[in-house]
């Protein structure tokens, strides 16, 4: 008998400046995922892509979707499925290698396809633990699983995380047309910091998360600032520094890179969201580099 699962996964925002690997928040965007299985007989192996990345991505065992499916099949010793009796059907919604946490989304959507198929309930603590180990780093994971705006930690070999009240404002996105892969990303930062950054961010992070919270927007624009990762990945991500100037010129209250970039997010007033999402693509124009924009509410639920 074939049997039919779907999951949706929100695209999520990161770091949101100083918070580096610890903050983050779900966007409505979302990669949806369908897997069809067929318990009894063989059907073609087939994984199907449509949208972002489906000339790029792999259809075979490589696909990350199928890989966080197989560990967790693996720790289940559940071995009633495999890609002999399956087909993906993956649209992505959700720009890859963009800074919006695609590969969370994926890897997210590939868990909980998972439980479902094995008729298990996703067991909150289990998937964050696999999930972050499979990113590396909790901040997409968290909300894209339980939505809204987070902070997450790992400690005692957990993730634990507090979920936060979303404000009332918008999220532009300004994704230029070029990808930044993570693990590039990340080499670019240096394996040491001044003692005085590191109080910088601090201070930056609790303040951000405090004016969020109290409605302080007037304070963003100091609040989103970073010395930890941003300085050093301007290089990879040319005309940053002028789509930051377009975004608050437009009236923005807070803008910083999207996780590790190259898309930047602004937090504005819902009347200044298309100015500001105009006039970000029309910096990054200047730049010599083309780019579309999304405005986006923040996803309170996360994955269904």
């Amino acid at each position: 008998m074939i049997k039919r699962y779907k999951v949706r996964v929100p695209a999520s925002t990161s770091n949101l400046g100083p918070g580096f690997d610890c903050l983050g928040a779900a966007l409505t965007l979302y990669n949806e995922i369908e897997a069809i299985v067929d318990n009894k007989r063989a059907v073609f192996t087939k994984i199907e892509i449509e949208g972002e990345g489906a000339a790029s991505l792999p259809k075979d065992e490589r696909n990350i979707v199928w890989q966080s499916m197989k560990k967790v099949f693996e720790r289940h010793t559940y071995k009633k499925c495999s890609l002999n009796n399956l087909r993906l059907h993956i649209n992505n919604y959700i720009p890859i290698a963009s800074g919006l946490g695609s590969s969370a989304a994926a890897r997210l959507g590939g868990i909980l396809l998972a439980y479902k198929i094995m008729g298990l309930k996703a067991n909150i603590d289990e998937v964050l633990k696999l999930g972050a180990e499979l990113e590396g780093h909790p901040d997409n994971i968290v909300p894209a699983l339980v939505g809204g705006l987070c902070v997450s930690m790992v400690a005692d070999k957990q993730i634990k995380y507090i979920k936060l009240s979303v404000p009332r404002m918008k999220a532009v996105i300004a994704n230029p047309y070029f990808e930044l892969k993570t693990k590039k990303a990340r080499k670019a930062l240096p394996k040491n910091i001044p003692f005085s950054n590191a109080v910088f961010n601090v201070s930056r992070s609790l303040v951000m998360l405090s004016a969020l919270q109290k409605n302080r927007f007037d304070l963003l624009k100091d609040a989103m600032e970073d010395k930890m990762h941003q300085p050093y990945r301007e290089k990879l991500v040319p005309g940053m520094k002028n789509v930051f100037n377009s975004a608050y010129t437009s009236g923005a209250y807070g803008a910083a890179l999207s996780g590790a970039g190259p898309s930047i997010v602004a937090f504005c007033s819902i009347n200044k969201a298309e100015k500001v999402a105009g006039n970000m693509t029309h910096a990054w124009k200047m730049s010599g580099i083309n780019s579309r924009s999304y405005i986006l509410d923040f996803d309170k639920s996360g994955a269904k």
